[in-house]
């Protein structure tokens, strides 16, 4: 009788464990301590709970932001304030902008950005959220700023996040900077008749300075910096460097006659320097304007501490010589594109926005539609008559 051998049953190996994918994360204790705490791509962390069930929902907040490239806010907590208004500096001396400015102690900073400092210095960037921008918004409105020098400051700061966002690759999350209403353009000018009456209320040094940017629609502080090296005498016209120009555009500013034979008469000897010294402007600028009835000071109550106790001044500046040299011009019927070469405007947008147009302008493109209507409906009513 045959003996069947019985075959032993083969032993089943156990199965490896899958190891973790990149981007998961596990719990450990740190010997010593009853906190959880996590690994996740080989990053160890604490989590501040000794709940597991707590200490997991962190892990998974962890693994998450780990997947989709988010930085951790305690990694950003020590990104701080400073470190943008660094970067901001940084990107504007770049940049070469004409609104940063050394302060006497060296310090660079640019027109408002103070006032940001005053308010978010030595914050941590991830604090900086909507409710805080509305804190500042109410604290600037209370110390008097207007909303079009709020929304100033606010560009700044959103600068200032949107560079570090750069700077951390997208994982610093910017918020939405609030955006206050504006009052509506300033649409001031001066019409000729004005113009003559103000010309001879101002001092005998700012008649020719007024004269140019007038006809030229110049920008001030442009015209403030021209010197007598740059005047072209046998062309008329003043060869303006890129330096001098607000938007990094030379250009060749055409002189009136008028003001040529005023240049003309002062004596070669004093030629030296900016053409246009115009000393203490404001001041002179403002007497001359409520003696010819275009603008007032007010003096009374609170109004008489401001301004250097001078009052507060309201009615015509300069800059509505550079509307009404635009409107000038277009009224003469010089082409846009001449126009905006004279004037320094870069885009045709904002020269439109100049370019105001007034009720008298109104009626009188009316009035001239009108003329060339009442002929024809004479001559009907005469023909009818036949």
């Amino acid at each position: 009788m045959t003996t069947l051998a019985v075959m032993p049953k083969p032993v089943e190996k156990p199965e490896k464990t899958r190891r973790r994918d990149r981007g998961d994360g596990g719990l450990f204790h740190v010997p010593g301590s009853k906190v959880w705490y996590t690994k996740v791509r080989g990053k160890k962390q604490s989590t501040g709970t000794r709940i597991k069930e707590e200490a997991k929902v962190i892990l998974n907040a962890r693994m998450g932001r780990a997947v989709l490239g988010i930085a951790d806010p305690n990694e950003l907590r020590k990104v701080c304030y400073e470190d943008g208004r660094a970067r901001l500096i940084a990107v504007y001396q770049q940049e070469k902008r004409r609104s940063l400015k050394t302060l006497k102690k060296g310090t660079l900073t640019i027109d408002g950005l103070p006032y940001v400092d005053k308010f978010f210095g030595g914050r941590s960037v991830v604090d900086i959220k909507r409710d805080v921008l509305d804190k500042f918004v109410e604290q600037r409105q209370k110390d008097g700023a207007s909303n079009a020098y709020i929304n100033r400051n606010l560009a700044l700061l959103h600068r200032m996040l949107t560079l570090l966002a750069e700077d951390h690759e997208g994982r610093l999350i910017v918020p939405k900077v609030p955006k206050l209403k504006e009052p509506p353009a300033r649409q001031g000018f001066c019409e000729p008749e004005q113009f003559a009456k103000l010309f001879y209320e101002l001092p005998e040094r700012l008649r020719a300075f007024a004269l140019f940017i007038y006809t030229t629609g110049c920008r001030t502080g442009e015209a403030k910096k021209l010197t007598w090296e740059q005047v072209d005498w046998k062309e008329s016209v003043i060869r303006v460097s890129e330096e001098q120009t607000k938007n990094d555009t030379p250009r060749t500013i055409p002189l009136d006659a008028t003001v040529v034979e005023r240049l003309k008469k002062i004596p070669e000897s004093r030629r030296i320097g900016v053409i246009f010294p115009v000393g203490c402007f404001r001041k002179a600028w403002q007497n001359a304007c409520v003696r010819a009835g275009l603008g007032k000071l007010d003096k009374t109550g609170d109004n008489a501490k401001k301004n250097g106790r001078y009052g507060t001044y309201t009615g015509l500046t300069p800059h509505d010589f550079r509307r009404s040299a635009v409107r000038n011009m277009t009224k003469e019927g010089i082409g846009e594109t001449l126009a905006m070469s004279v004037s320094g405007h870069k885009t045709a947008e904002v020269f439109r926005r100049y370019n105001i147009v007034t009720t008298r302008d109104k009626v009188a493109a009316v009035r001239r539609v009108s003329s060339s209507l009442v002929p024809v409906l004479r001559a009907k009513r005469a023909r009818s008559a036949q």
